[in-house]
């Protein structure tokens, strides 16, 4: 950023010899005052920002929260289902096992009708 080098006191010096030095010093300090930030102004700009930065941390750290919680409750059902298909694979594997022992016996008298009968 470079600064502008204006001696003001010359300035004025020279506008007052000219006769013109009040009109366009008015108008100079109108225009500077209406666009040039006070350390209030910044002070308050900051304030207002940092309260931006506060709600939207808040709010971030709320939609998290709320977050968490429907992950761990999608957690626990997922537990819940694979609890449930665990329990439905046992029920299956014993009905399987039954099954497999009927037709074990099934062959079982079959051979010892086939030898008898063979025999």
């Amino acid at each position: 950023m470079s600064a502008l080098a204006f001696d003001v006191h010359r300035a004025f010096k020279t506008l007052c010899e000219a006769g013109a030095a009040e009109p366009l010093v008015e108008a100079f300090v109108e225009t500077i005052d209406g666009n040039i930030a006070t350390k209030a102004d910044i002070s308050a700009s900051e304030a207002a920002f940092r309260a931006d930065i506060d709600r939207v941390a808040a709010a971030t750290k709320a939609d998290i929260a709320e977050i968490k919680i429907d992950i761990a409750e999608s957690e626990d059902r997922v537990q819940a289902k694979i609890a449930d298909v665990r329990a439905e694979i046992g029920g299956l594997d014993a009905r399987l096992y039954r099954q497999l022992w009927i037709m074990a016996a099934g062959i079982v008298g079959l051979t010892v009708t086939l030898v008898k009968l063979l025999g």
